[in-house]
């Protein structure tokens, strides 16, 4: 019997849900974090007076977007931005997340223009970046290149997307894990307010399909940028000015169903601030980079390392027949929001069963046992402990 969520309400009951004493993390959990999970943060030692925001890793180096003059090919300063004219940057990543000093990426793909953020594909053998042209330094353009087979970093067959127009900024790519889809902002027509997130499918010569608007649960009338997927490919982390934001742009992480995106939730108060916190993404699966101006008086981004803590939650309860009597070797299925099986158990002679379950994550609880009709309850997590009774009638 699929329950209502009328059902739902009725047979979850919740309790206050507190840290064990001994979490050293529990002082970093506050009311505005909604991700699920605990953030450690510190300023990173390789930030200059000028602007640094992370792009993603390549070869196990952790490339940037920098306006540091030693070492640029550029020269002058943008007007737009007052800071000089941008390139891309590599720097070595250490134990803990450390990085070294940067040095410039490449000397093919760095030009006296803007370069703006990059991305890979899985198997590193092509670029997708971003250029804009001193003249109209605002207004990005999508281009590609190939690593030479065999070569260290020579990049070939430079072109520009058929994406890209002089009417509109194509900024902030990225490529997911599996190299299908090429996520990205932009303030092409159409969008629900000035800057919205797309993707577009990646084709087998390189080329984008038709982009797609991430739609309204993603994009409001603000700005939504800076579009990157964690290692699962199950969560999308992204820069809004919306969605009730602590001040300016703050990130988010939208659950990722089924091609569908959950309603964001604010990583809170140990990653945003009131300023502009950018540039999110992952080094590993649990360390990584983000950019805020929040400690620079010339408002200039500087980049801060973070490793994050996975936030656990106990679900528990009890597996009863419609009259209230218990129903032990029952068999009770945790299923993800994707109806993947997580785990399994079998009630004990008392009927009890407990799970251990992610903070504000989708789940879904299944029931069997001879002579009851199956059970099924959707339900999602948050920073509380769980208790459900399942209630199960006979056939």
């Amino acid at each position: 019997m699929k329950t209502t969520f009328n059902v739902l309400f009725v047979a979850l009951m919740f309790c206050t849900y507190t840290f064990d004493k001994t979490d050293p993390e529990k002082d970093k959990i506050d009311d505005t974090n909604k991700s699920g999970y605990a953030y450690t943060v510190d300023i990173s030692k390789v930030n200059s007076k000028y602007s640094e925001i992370a792009c993603t890793t390549f070869r196990k180096k952790l490339v940037i977007v920098s306006s540091k003059k030693i070492g640029g090919l550029g020269n002058g300063v943008d007007p737009l931005t007052n800071e000089p004219y941008t390139d891309l940057f590599c720097t070595d990543i250490k134990a803990y997340g450390e990085l070294s000093q940067p040095l410039l990426f490449s000397r093919i793909l760095n030009t006296k223009a803007n370069e703006g953020q990059a991305t890979f594909t899985p198997d590193e053998h092509t670029i997708y970046f971003t250029r804009s042209e001193r003249k109209n330094s605002l207004n990005y353009k999508l281009y590609k290149a190939e690593l030479e087979k065999d070569s260290y970093g020579n990049w070939i067959n430079e072109q520009e997307l058929e994406i890209s127009s002089d009417n509109y900024s194509i900024e902030n790519p990225h490529v997911t894990q599996d190299g299908k889809y090429l996520y990205f902002s932009s303030n092409m027509k159409g969008t629900y307010g000035g800057f919205d997130i797309f993707k577009a499918e990646i084709l087998e010569d390189g080329t984008l399909g038709k982009p797609e608007n991430l739609g309204g649960v993603i994009n409001t009338s603000e700005d939504e940028k800076y579009p990157h997927t964690a290692k699962n490919g199950k969560e999308l982390f992204f820069s809004s000015k919306g969605h009730n934001s602590i001040g300016g742009y703050d990130i988010f992480v939208s659950t990722v169903s089924n091609s569908n995106y959950k309603t964001p939730r604010s990583l809170g108060y140990s990653v945003n601030s009131e300023k502009d916190e950018i540039g999110f993404i992952f080094i590993d699966n649990k360390k990584g980079v983000f950019s805020s101006n929040k400690d620079n008086k010339n408002n200039a981004f500087n980049m801060y390392r973070f490793q994050s803590r996975t936030i656990y939650n106990l679900l528990k309860g009890i597996v009863i027949s419609d009259d209230n009597k218990i129903l032990p070797n029952s068999t009770v299925i945790l299923l993800d929001s994707e109806g993947n099986e997580i785990a399994r158990q079998t009630t004990n002679k008392d009927a009890t069963y407990s799970f251990k379950i992610q903070a504000y994550q989708n789940y879904e609880l299944k029931v069997l046992r001879e002579g009851f009709e199956d059970y099924a309850l959707a339900f999602q997590s948050d920073e509380r402990e769980l208790n459900a009774i399942l209630k199960l009638l006979a056939k």
